[in-house]
């Protein structure tokens, strides 16, 4: 199923805020959100989008075709945590329908490489 602008910004963002995604822990044994890694790093915009370039170039393209996401990132990844994790809720609060269509999206197989991509760039861009 295609995710209208609005959704797909916030895989993007929150997947990888927003990753994308909105669990990174879907498919896993753990019921962590798919945005806890992005909540969470101590990564700079330039280096998530970095990452996102070295370890998963698909992402980082379609990261670039949304101008409006780059600047949502940013503006993201500039919050601390707790500020991040009320962002995201209030995002969902007020689109509820962002969460069916990501579970959808997260339960295929392009969602779940998504997901592993998106993990993997929160897990390394520290190095970058």
């Amino acid at each position: 199923m295609a995710l209208s602008s609005g959704p797909r910004r916030a895989v993007v963002v929150g997947s990888l805020a927003a990753a994308l995604s909105f669990s990174f822990g879907a498919g896993q044994a753990s019921a962590e959100p798919i945005y806890a890694p992005l909540v969470n790093t101590t990564c700079s915009y330039a280096q998530v989008t970095t990452a996102l370039q070295a370890e998963a170039p698909d992402l980082a393209t379609l990261l670039g075709v949304y101008p409006q996401a780059q600047t949502k990132l940013r503006q993201f990844l500039a919050l601390p945590p707790d500020q991040r994790e009320q962002k995201i809720q209030q995002g969902l609060a007020a689109n509820p329908e962002w969460q069916t269509k990501l579970d959808s999206k997260s339960s295929t197989p392009e969602g779940q490489e998504q997901i592993q991509q998106l993990t993997q760039v929160a897990n390394t861009c520290q190095n970058y």
